[in-house]
């Protein structure tokens, strides 16, 4: 097991001028907080404060969390370091530090972290000190930027700090590297000034990282502390799995490892780490679905001093380690920085980007998210030698969500007022909506407000508390969210358009996943909020999902996320083959999709190109189905499209698609002759070129994909191909705009099954020249009015390479395929299509024979 190095020693020499910058040091951290900062207006917090308002716990003093009494952990270069009441105290020399804001490099960020919690270095510009000191010395501020940049700020070294009680104020705008995120920041205590002993004493009473407007000296403000919704979550694994990791008795863990004199009294499991690889192998009741349950907190205390050295009585390190069966390996966590004492610490190892929550010395990084797991433990701790400890609880949760009744709003305040409480889908923003009509009455403590949703659509919710009390405001903004999620029926939607957008990729880790997707496993891909789909509203989302490499033959299925897996399949794949298909999928309750893989392992793709919404937007959002037209094919005179290289393609005044008015097309792209493997991008003629694809193939095949593409400058489509050349052919199914029917999203469907004979009139597969008229209007959640269905056709059993085309009932056959079967190999396609005479579509096949399935995902009224 890897170990962390012993403290680095510090010197510092300050005689220096009032600002020392010093250079870029390294890039970015991955784990810095995305977004934007949670820093209240001024309006909200007259105190003004980074740690009261963003922390919850101003600089008082008055716990360890403030600064922990304990060598390198929160200070260096000192020593019998205690917190008196409302004091921290110590004795040190020249290079002393003190660290307020701490971070530990690649460390999981949890707690107190400015990984996790950084300073916004627009809004808190000052900061302010209480302290007495023994001897007069140099005393300084030093700080890192998320950039890594150092800067230092340093009292006038005429002056310094004075013996005895006093206050000081640093202007820290002086640097040029006070700038954005600032994930660090150290009081540097120096040496004497006019000679003298180095040692010293200090007693810091408080301190303020502040904005320049608010006062130097703590206010009266009420201070602010949410805690629920929080960082721990809501629902939890073990929980739910019928009996919660609480350490009540031996249950709760399957095996231990370098443990002795363990014991449980009904409250915890106690006992001595001996060796690096102390741990409890937790038990997995039910399959762990990584997506949904990735807020890990643990609560331990631990006996000792505390050390980081690779030596007995040192490694004050945790982790939590899993095995990842589709990459068959283990995989570490980052380190968790432990302390002597009780520890309840709570981490998110769902990270952006996701290999950030794996230690670099990890041979399989593979994430969190969509991973398989069948062995997970806890990591007490690295000590060499022998430690006391006390484990009394484990959690794995959910994010707080809830579907009815009301959800319970906590939050500490120290001083009685009243209170305003808002709610925002924006993390970070403090532009929210107001859920308490009047102002809530607030004591000093613990305070509840019973949220019943107010109104709001289903969706992820932030939540801040403004107070007034003691002539002042303080707020606070919530560590996690809470989530709305009733349930969702069947809704008449209109559909947007979009440039297509990644939002999975397991190959590189967009949108959470790093790990390929193994057999009989799920991920729950959010799909709003993201990729221009809005964070509430959205009834369905279309995708292009791909599967890349996978192992052995398969599908995957889509549904939405909090409902039971359907018996249908979106894209069917063998071994080693890129496939991709047309989703059209209703958003869960949770805001997600789910994509489940059958069989092996396989890495998975997805980009949205639209979604569906009960508002009517302003390009009408109404769908028309058509009877296919050709629009392209470049087999009769323009030729194969060479790689590299895109073409326009007008899609509005032909085929039947009205010349004006028309928001998006519903078009079968279909790829023929390739002469190598590729992929299709389709996007709205004018507009950036997307990082998505619309269409994947290999060398010869002849593949149909389903595109529904926003219409761009002219009326026109844009289609680049990749690599080597391609012959592509494009026939129109429909349109959106003002007039048209609007799209009604269900639970997913199996309606005809020709290899057991589910299905009107459906007995075996298509003979060469074959076709059957099935009834879909009236079958399972499609009703009897339903003028078009959305539905994913897929040959079997074909016997040799053929085309299938669908096609309403009682009109003439069009010169179109709705998809290409072949032998050895499932094939599916996504059809929007139009419902014919007695609510029926023809299927036709013209050579061998093949089976059939259709599933249904939708259907258009009116």
């Amino acid at each position: 097991m890897k170990r962390r190095s012993s403290s680095i020693a510090i010197v510092i020499g300050f005689a220096v001028s009032a600002i020392v910058a010093v250079g870029t040091a390294s890039a970015a951290h991955p784990n810095v907080a995305a977004g934007p900062i949670n820093t209240p207006p001024a309006s909200f917090s007259t105190s003004g404060d980074y740690a009261t308002d963003v922390l919850g716990d101003p600089w008082d003093f008055s716990n360890p969390e403030d600064v922990p009494p304990y060598m390198t952990l929160g200070t260096e270069a000192s020593n019998a370091i205690r917190l008196d009441p409302g004091s921290l105290h110590l004795n040190g020399h020249g290079g002393s530090v003190v660290k307020l804001v701490r971070t530990w490099g690649a460390i999981l960020p949890w707690g107190h972290d400015g990984l996790l919690r950084p300073v916004d270095a627009n809004s808190y510009t000052r900061l302010s000190l209480s302290a007495n000191f023994s001897t007069p010395r140099q005393v300084g501020v030093r700080f890192w930027n998320e950039a890594g940049q150092i800067g230092t700020a340093f009292l006038d070294p005429a002056d310094g700090a004075r013996a005895g009680q006093g206050q000081y104020s640093f202007d820290l705008t002086q640097s040029p590297l006070w700038t954005g995120k600032i994930v660090r920041v150290d009081l540097l205590l120096g040496f004497p000034i006019g000679g003298g002993a180095d040692n010293f004493t200090m007693d810091l009473d408080w301190v303020r990282l502040h904005r320049a407007n608010a006062p130097p000296a703590p206010p009266a403000s009420p201070t602010v502390r949410i805690t629920s919704p929080s960082d721990e979550g809501g629902a939890d694994y073990a929980t739910v799995a019928g009996n919660p990791w609480d350490f009540a008795g031996p249950d709760d863990m399957i095996s231990t490892n370098h443990i002795v004199n363990s014991s449980f009294d009904g409250t915890a499991f106690n006992g001595v780490t001996q060796g690096n690889d102390s741990y409890v192998n937790l038990p997995l009741r039910m399959p762990l679905n990584t997506d949904r349950y990735h807020r890990f907190t643990a609560e331990v205390c631990y006996g000792g001093e505390f050390a980081l050295t690779n030596a007995p009585g040192g490694g004050m390190n945790a982790r939590v380690i899993w095995f990842d069966e589709g990459g068959q390996a283990y995989v570490d966590s980052q380190d968790i920085v432990v302390e002597p004492g009780c520890n309840r610490m709570t981490f998110d190892l769902s990270t952006v980007p996701a290999l950030a929550v794996n230690d670099e010395s990890t041979a399989h990084k593979g994430g969190w998210r969509g991973v398989k797991i069948t062995y997970l433990r806890f990591d007490l701790n690295e000590d060499p030698g022998t430690r006391a400890f006390s484990l009394r609880d484990i959690k794995l949760a959910d994010d707080a969500a809830f579907s009815s009744g009301t959800f319970p709003i906590r939050f500490d305040s120290s001083s009685a007022g009243t209170a305003n409480i808002f709610v925002t889908t924006e993390q970070g923003s403090w532009n929210g909506t107001p859920i308490n009509p009047t102002p809530v009455q607030m004591a000093v403590g613990s305070n509840t407000f019973d949220w019943n949703g107010g109104g709001l659509p289903n969706g992820t919710y932030w939540v801040y508390v403004v107070a007034t009390g003691n002539g002042g405001v303080g707020s606070g903004y919530s560590s996690g969210p809470v989530r709305i999620e009733r349930p969702v029926g069947s809704t008449p939607s209109y559909f947007v358009p979009l440039n297509p957008a990644r939002l999975l990729d397991t190959r590189t880790g967009e949108g959470g996943n790093l790990s390929a997707l193994a057999s009989n496993t799920l991920t729950e891909m959010k799909v709003t909020g993201v990729g221009g789909v809005p964070p509430t509203g959205a009834t369905a989302v279309v995708l292009n999902v791909t599967v890349d490499a996978p192992r052995t033959s398969g599908f995957i299925t889509a549904w939405p996320s909090g409902e039971p897996i359907p018996t249908v399949s979106n894209l069917n794949y063998v071994a080693g083959q890129q496939v991709p298909n047309l989703v059209t999928v209703k958003v869960g309750a949770n805001g997600r999709v789910n994509l489940y893989n059958s069989e092996g392992y396989t890495h998975v793709l997805a980009d949205v190109v639209g979604y569906y919404t009960a508002t009517q937007p302003a390009g009408g959002g109404r769908f028309t189905a058509v009877n296919p037209g050709r629009v392209l094919d470049t087999r009769n005179g323009l030729g194969a499209v060479a790689g590299g290289t895109a073409i326009n393609l007008g899609v509005t005044g032909v085929a039947g698609v009205p010349a004006t008015g028309v928001s998006g097309v519903a078009m079968n792209v279909t790829v023929d002759q390739p002469t190598g493997p590729g992929y299709l991008t389709v996007w709205p003629t004018g507009e950036p070129q997307p990082f998505a694809s619309s269409h994947n193939f290999v060398q010869g095949l002849t593949v149909a994909n389903l595109v529904l593409a926003k219409v761009g400058a002219g009326g026109q489509v844009s289609i680049f191909n990749s690599f080597g050349s391609t012959h592509v052919i494009v026939d129109v199914v429909g349109y959106f705009s003002a007039a048209g029917g609007q799209f009604v999203p269900v639970t997913p469907a199996r309606i005809v099954d020709s290899r057991v004979g589910i299905g009107t009139g459906v007995n075996g597969p298509l003979g060469q020249g074959g076709s059957n008229s099935v009834v879909v209007a009236g079958v399972g959640p499609v009703p009897a009015n339903a003028t078009a269905a959305i539905v994913n056709v897929t040959s079997v059993n074909a016997t040799v390479p053929a085309f299938i085309t669908v096609w309403p009932t009682g009109s003439d056959m069009p010169t179109a395929s709705t998809l290409n079967p072949r032998p050895g190999v499932p094939v599916p396609n996504l059809a929007y299509l139009k419902l014919g005479t007695g609510g029926r579509l023809n299927v036709f096949n013209n050579s061998g024979s093949t089976d059939y399935i259709v599933d249904v995902f939708g259907y258009i009224v009116g």
